[in-house]
């Protein structure tokens, strides 16, 4: 069983996904390249990755998931923003990890090996990272990658325009399902609105958006969809519906394709809530 699909994007942009189904990718300038995200752990992915390139490698996070760090600490050279590096660390606690190696498996019906288990359990968070913050840019040899601060998700969630070949690599701020906003490390609502707006006023600079799950290109349709719904939450918090899961609760709010899960704590900013009382 192999544990990543290659997708060839164009002669120095691939596309890989790992048997949970998250994107990484994999961005070559002439001098130096990027791995935007890491995946869930599964063996193999360094070795795929020098069998692509040959420039040194930097990890880049879109956010600190589980789903998106899982083999930062086999390059040597990470990048993540501050306002996740605990979020980060949460995914390498030993009963965390395994837990949701369970989870995963079960949800997407893959059956792992004895070893390949040892090998995502006994994962390491990077020993050493540098931080990155709205505006930085990132000089790979005749491509850039500019850092856009998307906090939503998580509060240090992040993308990266490539202006020279217009493609906007989005993580999980903007995919075509729903966006969860209920972790006590997310963002608000607000923030969401805010990205979206964000992103939307540099949309001359691009025009496919790389996910970090499902469909993909996708559409800068989908940034007004989510502006427009996080607009429509933040009017009437209750708008959302209420969906139970094991020993908790989100609200859903759904609009056209996609949708917000969020908590009624969750949709202003807490400045926000500090000014309004």
């Amino acid at each position: 069983m192999e544990n990543y699909k290659i997708r060839k994007i164009d002669d120095s942009t691939w596309q890989l996904e790992d048997l949970f189904r998250t994107y990484l990718y994999l961005i070559e300038g002439e001098e130096e390249a990027v791995l935007f995200d890491a995946g869930n752990g599964f063996s193999g992915l360094k070795e795929i990755v020098s069998s692509l390139t040959d420039k040194p490698v930097t990890v880049v996070l879109s956010h600190g998931h589980f789903d998106h760090t899982g083999c930062a600490a086999e390059f040597k050279s990470c990048k993540i923003c501050e306002a996740d590096v605990e979020v980060m660390a949460e995914g390498f606690n030993g009963e965390y990890r395994a837990a949701m190696i369970r989870k995963f498996s079960e949800l997407f019906q893959i059956s792992l090996s004895e070893e390949e288990k040892k090998y995502m359990n006994e994962a390491k968070a990077p020993g050493a990272y540098s931080f990155l913050k709205e505006h930085d840019v990132l000089e790979l040899g005749g491509r850039k990658l500019e850092v856009i601060a998307a906090p939503g998700h998580t509060r240090g969630s992040i993308c990266l325009l490539d202006r020279k070949n217009r493609y906007l690599f989005s993580g999980d701020t903007i995919c075509n399902r729903e966006i969860l906003v209920y972790f006590s490390h997310s963002a608000a609502v607000e923030d969401v609105k805010a990205s979206a707006e964000k992103l939307l006023s540099c949309q001359k600079d691009y025009d496919n958006i790389w996910p970090g799950h499902h469909e993909c290109p996708l559409s800068k349709d989908l940034i007004e969809d989510y502006a427009e719904a996080a607009k429509h939450i933040m009017q009437d918090p209750s708008i959302g519906k209420k969906v139970v899961m094991d020993t908790e609760y989100k609200l859903l709010y759904e609009y056209k394709t996609i949708g917000i899960s969020y908590l009624n704590d969750h949709v202003y900013r807490k400045t926000t809530d500090k000014n309004k009382k």
